[in-house]
């Protein structure tokens, strides 16, 4: 039995707007509510442990997308069968939007949307008290109602050691991870997913076949070429150091065709939403410049001159 009290939508939208401290408001609410406002509220302010944030908002990259798009036009045949891959997609709503204008274009193309957390994991007790973690076991949250512990600093002893209990005795299925079920008992606890996925890039998903959402990390390389990579807002100097700037670089490269494009730069600016972002072109020793829309990719530099070595 959940304990998790009876939310309708009109409620926890009126609750979001009145609390003052976003960090506190329930993420089992990704469970118990299934409304578009309600996620991106809840979305917009979601930080995890990486210390990256789950920003995004309808039509953030609309722009962008239009550009984008008429430059493949001129690079790719309509019929063609392209291979989009939009890397570090957070919630997958920018991508369904740039899948929908790039179909139009290229309707035998696919777009691949794809993240390395597409989900959190909560572990209820029976008490009804409930720890929000990571894939990795990151403590996010402690939600008893009407309590919510952020968790990202150091927890309550108390805590600590109920955290410590549920590592301890929860094995979670590697095959239960990697599949589309919702729960999972593991007496005396339950486990659930709390999807991270938007709702409108998820009915997408569903009623077009070309659109796929995958778990992927922009530091792996791909098991088969793309034609076009796009990653947006995460090889970012803020986030990490060159090292891991040039391992990204190398994945991206290693998984694209010969002559294929590169997509990616940063929003320096959310209202309204303005980026900086370069088209990079695979060749044999590198990546080339062929676009850029803004003032390009603040690695476009490293990418060209070798800081960030590809091979």
């Amino acid at each position: 039995m959940s304990h998790t009290p009876p939310y309708d939508g009109v409620f926890v939208r009126r609750l979001l707007r009145w609390f003052p401290n976003k960090d506190r408001v329930s993420l089992r609410l990704l469970r118990t509510s299934k409304e578009v406002a309600v996620f991106e509220a809840i979305m917009r302010n979601l930080r995890l442990s990486s210390g990256v944030f789950r920003t995004t908002f309808p039509g953030r990259f609309a722009e962008l997308d239009r550009f984008v798009t008429a430059k493949m036009t001129a690079r790719f045949p309509r019929e063609a069968p392209i291979e989009v891959h939009d890397w570090a997609a957070s919630d997958c709503l920018t991508s369904a939007e740039w899948a929908a204008l790039l179909f139009d274009a290229f309707p035998n193309g696919r777009l691949h949307a794809s993240d390395l957390s597409l989900f959190l994991i909560e572990i209820e007790r029976p008490d009804g008290g409930a720890f929000i973690l990571e894939r990795g076991g990151e403590a996010l949250q402690y939600v008893k109602w009407p309590f919510v512990v952020d968790l990202n600093g150091p927890a309550p002893r108390r805590l600590q050691t109920l955290l410590e209990e549920i590592r301890s005795r929860v094995r979670i299925p590697p095959e239960w991870l990697d599949s589309r079920d919702d729960a999972i008992s593991l007496p005396p606890f339950t486990a659930r997913k709390l999807w991270m996925i938007h709702p409108k890039a998820e009915a997408f998903r569903r009623r077009d076949q070309r659109f796929s959402i995958e778990r992927h990390s922009a530091f792996e390389s791909l098991a088969e070429p793309a034609h076009v990579i796009r990653s947006m807002n995460i090889y970012n100097p803020g986030y990490f150091e060159p090292a891991r700037l040039a391992e990204g670089a190398k994945a991206v490269w290693r998984s694209l065709h010969t002559g294929g494009w590169w997509i990616v730069g940063r929003t320096w600016r959310e209202e309204p939403p303005a980026s900086n972002v370069s088209i990079f072109e695979k060749d044999e020793s590198g990546f080339r410049v062929v676009n850029r829309f803004g003032e390009g990719s603040e690695i476009e530099a490293p990418i060209l001159d070798g800081t960030y070595a590809i091979y």
